[in-house]
């Protein structure tokens, strides 16, 4: 997700010499055995490094020194299938509506907490940082893709909580990852749909780089 939009200098605010990956979001991409910055930015035009941190690595570290002190930007992305699965609701029969909707929300409470860490993480480091959604899965069985889709929205109704809370910009995977050649599976994406998460993820990161402070959506 390199920015690198324009010939500028290697100070530039905008270009990312090293980007800071908060979550676990690369497992949901279908890398192959390729360097993920290959695969997420062929051929850039300056050198670029990234890191990823999974949400342990920051919370065992600690907010200040999860992120490398020659960090320029910061993305936080999670992995949507982990986020549902936590639930334990898809492959679970609910013995009330209430009943579901509290498991729901029980594992929704738990992932904000892990997300809030993250988010702190990003501010501490007073790096440029966007954050994404949860990317959708696209199920072959439509009540599976219905309550799937259903319950996906409950964790990125706390994404975008807690992005707004920090004045972050967000990319909206929802609307980005939205045909069926985005995918290679149900729940991971295409070689395509990591380059169009990619190219957004850039123009964001370009964006907030140059114009700070506000909260807006990416897609």
């Amino acid at each position: 997700m390199q920015a690198n939009s324009v010939q500028e200098g290697a100070d530039a605010p905008d270009v990312i010499r090293h980007l800071v990956l908060l979550g676990d979001a690369l497992e949901n991409l279908d890398l192959g055995l390729d360097p993920a910055e290959d695969v997420l930015v062929p051929k850039p035009r300056n050198p670029w490094k990234l890191t990823v941190l999974k949400p342990p690595q920051v919370l065992e570290r600690g907010w200040a020194r999860a992120i490398p002190l020659d960090a320029t930007h910061v993305g936080i992305c999670v992995d949507g299938a982990w986020a549902i699965d936590a639930s334990g609701l898809l492959g679970a029969s609910a013995q009330s509506v209430s009943g579901a909707l509290e498991t729901l929300a029980t594992a929704a409470d738990r992932f904000e907490e892990i997300f809030t860490s993250l988010v702190a993480a990003a501010l501490e480091a007073g790096l440029p940082t966007v954050v994404c959604t949860l990317v959708p899965s696209r199920h072959g069985d439509p009540l599976h893709q219905r309550a799937a889709a259903t319950a996906l929205a409950i964790f990125n109704d706390r994404i975008l909580r807690q992005a707004v809370a920090a004045n972050l910009s967000v990319v909206d995977l929802r609307f980005v990852c939205d045909e069926e050649t985005d995918y290679a599976t149900e729940t991971l994406l295409s070689r395509a749909g990591v380059r169009k998460v990619a190219n957004v993820g850039r123009s964001a990161l370009y964006e907030v780089s140059r114009e700070p402070g506000r909260t807006r959506v990416y897609f």
